[in-house]
């Protein structure tokens, strides 16, 4: 089952690294690569010869110290690898010393388990394509600035972009490094000799110091332009506030404008109408005038055709009064439906207008809320990975005692019961692991492990415990 995860763990990872890796490629390219995968392919079916797997690996294993060589031509790196007290080109050299010595038996079944991942041949060269890039952009870097790599590079600088590592470059080799636990799952646990496996794990080793190399440069250039929580807070709150208040200045110009225009609309409306009433009367006084005086005159002028002029004049004087005064109906009518629609029209607009913003208000906040609740959820993420490298520490420490010296009764508690035991055997055997790959001896603590995980099998917790720290101390002495 372990053999099947590892297997399957081992193909999603080199998939998603060769992925990647090919984003930049061309059809030449694509052709080469899988010209190359046919080859190894060859080298490692089980029907080929043992001794050119033995040389096919060996090339690999110098390829990935040509990749750390250039890798350590970088100071940042160079010295990260000194304050961890790491040789990985030193492991590879001894793990290539092994497998000269190694037997055909062994190769045999070292074959078998990488012929079941037929990408892994691809890391160095898809790693050697990442540090080139990374050479080139930081020597053009270098001479616009008047220097070469040499005097430009430095453990404290500020790279640019185009000289760091990206995400997709750091996803690429944990694909590789992945797929290489995967391989190391796959070996048989007996049946293969501790010279024999030592080869896998300096290449594993490998992968771990490129991984490590990326991530330092990486980290040199975020710890140059990176922004702290309380920085992106600040700037959400800032922008915020300029936004919220910038909008409020303009909805309240805005209302102010239009109560404005309203008003002067509504004078406008009623000085007209006054204007149009008041001429209006004016010239039916004027007319009424005339006809009166018309009246008159004819009286005076025609006694007999006084009734019937009398009435044609009172008539007319009629017709065109009641005419007139229709007009003046209509006018005040459509007037004042005009004035109503523009309020109207007024009205649906300012409320438009305050629903809008009402709405951009409450996106706004919604979203600060929101950039507020991802920065908290990172911090509180941080804080735990922080308690689990103290909690490590400490038991570390605690395992580095003497055996005679009172136990931390958490550590040597089994973990059903609510105990640290089983972290305690992870980092035991990471220990010895690490150590072994890093190309360093750990004397006899295998020994003290194989009892260790005996007595914890068997129940006895306490005197796992003790030879869990007898392992230890064996391993780091």
């Amino acid at each position: 089952m372990n053999n099947l995860r590892g297997f399957l763990i081992g193909s999603f990872a080199l998939l998603l690294a060769l992925q990647l890796a090919a984003v930049s490629s061309v059809s030449a390219q694509d052709i080469d690569r899988e010209a190359e995968r046919q080859r190894v392919s060859a080298v490692v079916d089980s029907k080929g010869n043992p001794e050119e797997f033995r040389q096919e690996m060996s090339n690999y294993l110098s390829e990935m110290e040509g990749v750390l060589v250039r890798f350590q031509k970088f100071p940042a790196v160079s010295s990260q690898f000194g304050k961890d007290g790491l040789d990985p080109i030193a492991a590879l050299r001894h793990a290539r010393t092994n497998l000269a010595d190694s037997s055909v038996e062994d190769l045999v079944k070292m074959r078998a388990v990488y012929a079941k991942f037929p990408g892994w041949r691809d890391a160095p060269r898809s790693l050697n394509s990442i540090v080139e890039r990374l050479e080139q952009n930081r020597k053009t870097a270098g001479k616009s600035g008047g220097g070469g790599i040499d005097n430009v590079i430095t453990p404290d600088a500020c790279p640019d972009l185009s000289g760091t590592p990206s995400f997709a470059d750091i996803a690429i080799t944990e694909g590789f490094l992945i797929a290489a636990e995967a391989v190391m799952e796959g070996f048989p646990t007996d049946g293969l000799t501790i010279l024999a496996r030592l080869i896998p794990i300096a290449a594993r080793a490998a992968l771990q110091a490129s991984l490590l190399a990326e991530n330092t440069l990486r980290s040199q250039y975020d710890d140059c332009h990176g922004l702290s929580s309380t920085d992106v807070q600040g700037i959400v709150d800032g922008a915020k506030t300029e936004i919220v208040n910038n909008d409020n200045s303009n909805r309240d110009t805005f209302l102010n404008s239009l109560s404005s225009s309203t008003t002067s609309i509504n004078n406008n409306v009623t000085n007209s109408k006054n204007e149009v009433i008041n001429n209006d009367n004016s010239n039916k006084t004027m007319i009424t005038t005339a006809i009166t005086n018309a009246q008159t005159s004819i009286n005076n002028t025609s006694t007999g055709n006084t009734t019937t002029i009398t009435t044609a004049i009172t008539n007319a004087q009629n017709t065109i009064v009641n005419n007139d005064n229709s007009n003046k109906t209509m006018i005040v009518n459509n007037d004042n439906s005009n004035a109503l629609t523009l309020n109207t029209n007024l009205t649906n607009a300012k409320n438009m207008i305050i629903a809008n913003d009402n709405t951009n208000t409450t996106n706004i906040v919604n979203n600060d809320n929101t950039n507020r609740t991802l920065i908290i959820n990172n911090d509180n993420s941080n804080t735990t990975a922080l308690n689990d490298l103290i909690l490590r520490s400490q038991i570390e420490a605690d395992l580095a005692t003497e055996s005679n010296s009172v136990k931390v009764g958490w550590y040597m508690t089994p973990t059903a019961n609510g105990g640290k035991l089983d972290l305690v055997q992870q980092i035991v055997t990471l220990t010895l692991s690490n150590i072994v790959a890093a190309g360093g001896s750990i004397g006899n603590a295998q020994m003290f492990l194989d009892r260790a995980n005996a007595d914890k099998a068997a129940g006895n917790f306490k005197s796992a415990y003790d030879n869990y720290r007898k392992a230890y101390k064996a391993a780091v002495n």
